[in-house]
Formats: C-alpha cells, sequence, structure tokens
C-alpha cells in the first residue's frame, strides 16, 4: 500500500515499524532528514524494528510503503533547539582550534526512552556536515549502538551516519566494507549499569584514558569533542554514575536542577532540552528484540552487507573463558550506604563450560600471561558465540565473524544469551 505524505516546514512524519515488517521511504522532492543525516531525491530507504521521523526545514513530499505500527506527521518539534545546540557547540570548536584546546565534551544524560541516542546522532551528523571528526562515545550498555549489548564504545565519526541502519553498521560489517568507524570497546557484559556498579565506573575509566589519549594525538577529534551518551540514569546511583563520567571524561526536571546545582561553581554547562514529541516508550519485548538483532546483526550482517560467519570447533584447554565474580545484589536493590560485594570487579574462571551454552564471549586483548587482575581494564577484540558445549571431548562449537585460530585466549562471559535462529 502506497501513500504519499506532504510535509510544510518544520514538520517531520514519524513512523514505527516492527521486527516482522519492513517499511519504504522515498523523498519525491524538497529536502528532509534522518536524525540529522539527508536523504537522497529519489532514493528508497528500507526500515525493519524501527522508530524514527524524518525532519523537514524547508518542506518535502514523501512516498511511503508497507505497514507501519504507527505513523503520522508533526508540527512540533525540538529540532530548532537542537540546531542552537549545534550552533553553540561550533562556536566553542571555533575557539578550541584558535586556542588549541580541547573542543567540546557533551555529556547527554535523561531518563530511558527520552530521545538522548537520537540527540547524539543529529549533533554527530550537524558537525560532520562542518567538517569535524567528533568521538562518539556510547555508555549505554542496553542494546549496543555501535556493537554488541553490554558493551561500552567510543567511536571517532568520519562518514555519514547510514540513514538505515544509525551508527552503523556493526563493527564486523565496518571492518568488512573497511570503514574507518571500527570502535574502541569494553566489555561490561550487563544490561544497566546498576547491576555492577563498580565494574561499570572501572569500564568507564579505561575507556575514557583511551579517549583522551586519542584526542591527544588527533587535532581533528580533539577539535571537534565528545558526544556522550549514556543510559537512563536518574535515580541516586544514576547520579553517582554521572559524576563519575563527568570526573573522567573533564532535561528531566529533577535532573536538570540537580546538575544544575551540583556543577554550578565549575566549569560545566548545563543545558535542558525539549524532548521530541515523537518519541515513544520501548516496552521490555522490544528492547529484547533490539538486542537479539544486534546480536545477529555482529554474525551475519545487515541487508546491505551480509556476512557469512564461521562454524569452528575449539579445545577447551586453547582457551581461558572468565565471569566477573557472583555479585549479591544490584547496588540499587543493597539497603543505603551499604556496598557489595568486593568481588565485583574479580574475575572468576569458568571451569564448568556447560555455563557458556549460548553465551556470547568477548574476546580481550589481552596477552596469554595476563594477570587476572588486569583483564578487565582491557578492551576487546571481537566476540563469538558459543553455539554447543562437548564436555566429554573437551571442544565448544563457536560462531566466530572471521576463520582460523582465536587471536586471543581469554574470554569474557557476561550475562547476554542468545539462540541463533
Amino acid at each position: 500500500m502506497s501513500r504519499e505524505f506532504k510535509l510544510g516546514p518544520d514538520h517531520e512524519y514519524r513512523f514505527e515499524v516492527d521486527f516482522q515488517n519492513k517499511v519504504q521511504i522515498k523523498l519525491v522532492e524538497g529536502t528532509a532528514e534522518i536524525f540529522g543525516t539527508e536523504l537522497a531525491v529519489g532514493n528508497t530507504y528500507t526500515f525493519s524494528g524501527r522508530k524514527a521521523a524524518v525532519y523537514t526545514w524547508h518542506g518535502c513530499t514523501l512516498e511511503v510503503n508497507g505497514s507501519c505500527l504507527v505513523e503520522y506527521t508533526a508540527s512540533e518539534t525540538p529540532m530548532t533547539s537542537y540546531l542552537n545546540t549545534h550552533l553553540a557547540l561550533e562556536q566553542l570548536r571555533e575557539r578550541a582550534k584558535s586556542e588549541r584546546e580541547l573542543g567540546p565534551r557533551v555529556l547527554v544524560v535523561g531518563p530511558h526512552d527520552v530521545g538522548k541516542t537520537s540527540l547524539c546522532k543529529v549533533l554527530v551528523s550537524y558537525s560532520l556536515k562542518q567538517g569535524g571528526s567528533p568521538i562518539y562515545v556510547s555508555l549505554d550498555t542496553t542494546e549496543g549502538s555501535i556493537t554488541m549489548p553490554g558493551t561500552l564504545t567510543a567511536t571517532s565519526i568520519s562518514n555519514i551516519i547510514d540513514v538505515e541502519e544509525g551508527f552503523g553498521s556493526s563493527a564486523t560489517t565496518a571492518a568488512s566494507m573497511g570503514s574507518s568507524t571500527m570502535p574502541l570497546a569494553y566489555y561490561y557484559g550487563f544490561e544497566s549499569p546498576d547491576e555492577n556498579v563498580k565494574l561499570y565506573k572501572l569500564v568507564t575509566t579505561k575507556l575514557a584514558e583511551a579517549v583522551k589519549r586519542r584526542m591527544a594525538m588527533d587535532d581533528e577529534c580533539r577539535n571537534s569533542g565528545i558526544i556522550i551518551d549514556t543510559a537512563g540514569l536518574i535515580d541516586q546511583v544514576g547520579y553517582d554514575i554521572i559524576q563519575h563520567i563527568v570526573e573522567q571524561f573533564e532535561g528531566h526536571e529533577r535532573l536538570y536542577s540537580d546538575m544544575s546545582r551540583i556543577y554550578k561553581n565549575q566549569n560545566v554547562s548545563v543545558v535542558k532540552l525539549a524532548k521530541s514529541g515523537g518519541v515513544v516508550e520501548r516496552d521490555k519485548q522490544f528492547k529484547t528484540l533490539l538486542q537479539r538483532a544486534k546480536i545477529r546483526e555482529y554474525f551475519y550482517g545487515t541487508p546491505k552487507c551480509e556476512l557469512s560467519p564461521y562454524s569452528m570447533l575449539v579445545n577447551n584447554a586453547d582457551v581461558k573463558i572468565w565471569r566477573v565474580g557472583d555479585v549479591i545484589a544490584p547496588t540499587s536493590a543493597l539497603p543505603l550506604g551499604m556496598e557489595g560485594s568486593s568481588n565485583e570487579t574479580q574475575v572468576v574462571r569458568v571451569d564448568n563450560y556447560d555455563m557458556c551454552f549460548n553465551s556470547i564471549l568477548a574476546i580481550l586483548n589481552a596477552d596469554d600471561d595476563e594477570p587476572e587482575n588486569g583483564l578487565l581494564e582491557c578492551s576487546v577484540t571481537g566476540f563469538i558465540y558459543v553455539s554447543d558445549v562437548n564436555e566429554e571431548r573437551c571442544k565448544l562449537t563457536i560462531l566466530s565473524p572471521s576463520p582460523g585460530r582465536l587471536p586471543r585466549k581469554h574470554l569474557l562471559m557476561g550475562s547476554f544469551k542468545w539462540m541463533e535462529s
């Protein structure tokens, strides 16, 4: 079923499509963008499992094919305030360039499902249009904006963000296409930061140190600055994590008020931006489907760039599998003033490999003789999926993006499970 939408200036077409259907959108005339990335006239864009909006500054005509869960046009958008934010950041970038200082470091915070990642896409896209090369940092471990869920990543964005795939194709897809947006990744392994706050802070610190080293060496990244995307950190534990992030990386009413109060005497500006009226809360089922889709994408690619992963047998003796020591309870569930177990940042060797069945394992960029207490500080070189465990033969059947021996021996297991279908 084909239909046409004519949008006036400063209007947007909002749509939601589930994972079982596909919707095709074509810009017939005028100009339009999706989260800052411009659409090409006459080109057809395909979406599945997405909730997004096509915005136009000057007016446009869209042709839409396929079944949407929800679709409508809206005249009230926050895009003007987003553009003003970008222009203010550009002034800071120009000042940083002339004074040879660090560019702006932008931390986007707020509750779940208010459009934080969408705002980050807009700010990054607009910076690219001005010739910048900002570093996008994703601290949201729920879905995996760049790569596997449970991972904290930093990526120097130098190419236009894909309209259909957002921040992109996964790391393996990017590598196969020769992209320069390969992320630096550290594996946290849990869905929410409050499941293991000590580990989350440790991994955040290591990522921040790596980003600062990159900015020290790259003038373009240093001038462009950092855009940091966070999880829904609005409770007391979240505020503690936010302060930690601010220390490392140098419009919720109460959050805005509290952040303004906390940082009023420091060199930090707190700006409240309205959320888009098109932002909708995503239920647990939708987020679970997003996670599964992101995991599958890592191994099998996207419709634009399909991959063929390799199923291989690995001897148990050829790998060392670790997990983070048992956590008694999430920090947010503990009585006020009580800290979690001391083994929240200690690794434990996995002896029973049956635990690894259907698990996603991170391949740590660690030497074979890396001491146990240093493993969690190592970045990730890739991921594998354990599809079968044969204890009698002492072998694992794994799915890997590339053939041959695994590049490293140390593997870290988190809480994410996946069943290949």
